[in-house]
Order: structure tokens, then C-alpha cells, then sequence
């Protein structure tokens, strides 16, 4: 077993690596540019009888890179696909959105198809149904994979892409027989996000970690749905692995959660943190609240709670600035 992981060292590939290390699976990650802080810290955490993953510098959008990963490491039997521009990088630079997220996407399936691989998990995000939970109801609805919002309803450009991402691949599990999956992850959150739309789900609680305020752009009103990042990672995992699914789209599901809940949890760990919300500020483009069951029924995962997580998300912020835990 060999596991293609492409935006390996990216804020969840990374975690996935990470995971992966810690099942002993030989790993061949692949990215545009690798952060080398990032292999750092995987190489820090990698067991001495585990390999090290085979680093492959990889622009998914080229049909000749991808191409050759897989004609270099034929023995590659599974992939996590997880390259892909941020909402905001595909708003500043449409074309080179389209290249990554929607030709590179195509690229991945086409090489699955051709190398028979066992299981394609690919990120598709909670951003399919668009920008705002009164499309379904109120926040206590959480929405199932069942639920739809048009074009209309989307606020995010990476949204709509990642509805035709999921389009395209049920046309190639039907025409090729071949086995694709994606998850729709909420808000997922840990120390470590560099990029993207939702910086704020690393700064509410890195900021705090090292004693600096933060001010959070929507009001504390705001409800989103979270989930921790080695959870997000754990599901990937668990998706690939699984010998046989049922389905071709999983919500990853998560806790709901106000803003103000939220800065509740970390003052909890961090009882002097400073955390103001913009209340001039209009709520977060996103839906409130998603149905994770069918994944968790899927493969036997249940996430741990968003207050244990945020010990962790803490912790690390901390252990990096050389501060004590919580």
C-alpha cells in the first residue's frame, strides 16, 4: 500500500502525512512548493522504523507532472487529493483557479482511472451549499448531503467549483468503475493555517496561546460549524482506507458553535484572553451547521469535542512560541 498525498504539506495534508506516518504506510507527498518548516516538524514526529515520505515537487494542473508521479512510483495504490487554490487565491486570479481546482481535479481522476487506483478521497468543502444557513433554516438544522443550494445562494467562486468537482467524479465512478470519494469539511481549525478565507480559525485561539489579543472579523453572534484538524485528517484516512463506501459525498459534520461560545472555550483554558468580535461587521459566508452522520456511520469516527481540540490548537501555538502548556 502507497498513498499519493498532493498538497502534502498544506494546513489538513499535512495532518493526513502525519497520520499516515503513524500507520507505518509508505507515502509519496507531493506539492507545489513545500514548506519546509512543515517537513520539519513531520520528520520530528515520524517514528525511526517508519519510512520518510518521497517529497515530489507536483503542479496538479500540469497532465505531464502528474503524469510522471505516477509513472515514477507505479506502486501507488491510494490518493488524498487536497491541492487546490483558497477562495481567496481563486477570487484574486480566476484563471489560475480554474487551472488547479477544476483541470487539476480532472487530472487526478484521469490518473486514477488509468492506475486503478483502490480509493481517490478528494476535499470538497461545506462552501456547496453556499453562503448562508436560511437557505435550509435555523441554525439547529443541520444540513445532510441530500440538501442543495444553486449558484444563486454561493458567495465563494471555490464553492461552485467544488460542486462541479463533485459532478465530474460521479461521471467517472459511472463511466470507469472506479472508486472516488470527497468530504465536505466545515471550519477546521488548529495552529498552523498560513492561507485562505478563514485565517481567523487560527488566529481566535493561536493569538490568546501567546498572550496577544485578537479581534475576530463578525460579530459574536456568528454561528459556524468547527472541527479539529487531526480529526478532518483521521477521516481522510479512514475514508481511503475503507475496503467498500456507500456514497460519494460525506459531510464531515462538526460542532456548531457563536463566536461567543467559542471565545468561551478558549478563556476556559486561557482565562485572561482578550477576544472582541467586529460587530458592524455582517456574519461569515458560510452555513451554520452540517449533518456528519452518514460519515460517522460510514467509518465508524466520531470527532472529539471542539473544547479538547482547542487545548490542542493552544498547546501547539504555545510549545512553538517555547511557553508551557495548559
Amino acid at each position: 500500500m502507497k498513498f499519493l498525498v498532493t498538497g502534502a504539506t498544506g494546513f489538513i495534508g499535512a495532518r493526513v502525512v502525519a497520520n499516515l506516518q503513524q500507520r507505518g504506510i509508505a507515502i509519496v507527498a507531493a506539492d507545489l512548493r513545500f514548506d519546509q518548516s512543515v517537513i520539519a516538524k513531520l520528520e520530528r514526529e515520524r517514528r525511526s522504523n517508519t519510512p520518510a515520505p518521497i517529497y515530489v515537487p507536483f503542479d496538479v494542473s500540469d497532465t505531464a507532472q502528474v503524469d510522471r508521479a505516477f509513472v515514477e512510483h507505479p506502486d501507488i495504490t491510494h490518493c488524498v487529493h487536497l491541492a487546490y487554490l483558497m477562495s481567496a487565491e481563486v477570487e484574486q486570479d480566476q484563471r489560475r483557479g480554474a487551472q488547479v481546482n477544476i483541470v487539476g481535479m480532472a487530472n487526478m481522476f484521469d490518473a486514477a482511472a488509468r492506475h486503478k487506483l483502490h480509493r481517490l478521497v478528494f476535499a470538497s468543502s461545506e462552501t456547496v451549499y453556499g453562503a448562508s444557513q436560511a437557505v435550509f433554516g435555523p441554525s439547529e438544522h443541520a444540513i445532510t448531503e441530500d440538501e442543495y443550494a444553486g449558484p444563486q445562494h454561493h458567495f465563494f467562486t471555490y464553492g461552485v467549483m467544488k460542486l462541479l468537482n463533485e459532478f465530474v467524479a460521479s461521471k467517472y465512478v459511472q463511466r470507469y468503475g472506479i472508486s472516488i470519494a470527497c468530504l465536505r469539511p466545515p471550519v477546521v481549525f488548529g495552529h498552523g493555517r498560513k492561507r485562505g478565507a478563514v485565517l481567523w480559525s487560527e488566529h481566535y485561539a493561536s493569538y490568546p496561546a501567546i498572550g496577544k489579543p485578537v479581534r475576530l472579523p463578525f460579530p459574536a453572534k456568528t454561528r459556524d460549524c468547527w472541527i479539529y484538524k487531526d480529526d478532518c485528517a483521521e477521516q481522510f484516512v479512514r475514508l481511503a482506507l475503507k475496503p467498500a463506501i456507500s456514497h460519494l459525498a460525506y459531510n464531515c459534520g462538526g460542532e456548531c458553535l457563536s463566536g461567543q461560545e467559542l471565545a468561551a472555550m478558549v478563556r476556559h483554558w486561557l482565562p485572561d484572553a482578550v477576544i472582541e468580535f467586529e460587530q458592524e461587521k455582517p456574519t461569515t459566508p458560510l452555513v451554520d451547521n452540517t449533518d456528519g452522520s452518514r460519515l460517522a456511520h460510514e467509518i465508524d469516527f466520531q470527532y472529539r469535542p471542539v473544547i479538547d481540540g482547542i487545548r490542542l490548537h493552544i498547546n501547539e501555538a504555545r510549545a512553538e512560541a517555547g511557553l508551557a502548556p495548559v
